[in-house]
Parts: C-alpha cells; sequence; structure tokens
C-alpha cells in the first residue's frame, strides 16, 4: 500500500474509515483525539443503531 500524505489528524481518520468500513463486523466503530482532557470524536461508523456521532465531545474523566 503507498504511504498517503495527510495534513491533519481528521484527513487521516477517514482514510482509515474508507479502508477498514467494510471489513470490521462490529455496530460502532470510530476514531477520537484524547489530550487527557478532553475526547474528541473524529469519525465513526454505526451500522445498525446509533450509539455514537462525529463531533461528540466528553471531559476525559467522564469517559470510559
Amino acid at each position: 500500500m503507498d504511504m498517503i500524505d495527510h495534513k491533519s489528524l481528521n484527513e487521516a481518520s477517514e482514510a482509515v474509515f474508507q479502508l477498514l468500513k467494510d471489513s470490521i463486523g462490529i455496530n460502532t466503530f470510530f476514531i477520537a483525539k484524547n489530550d487527557g482532557i478532553t475526547v474528541d470524536i473524529l469519525s465513526v461508523e454505526n451500522r445498525n443503531k446509533i450509539l455514537l456521532e462525529k463531533g461528540f465531545q466528553i471531559d476525559f474523566q467522564d469517559s470510559y
């Protein structure tokens, strides 16, 4: 596979989803950014039931 030069983490997460979304048999798959203070959902794929949406943000202490 060729290396792709991405300008941002958001662009990289979208590229990962394009490669993996059809091969992972789970309902919700996401990529998040965690800075130790907040968790930001960058990309999400919900198959059957919406459990999480892109752009969701939560305090790190409240995440699990």
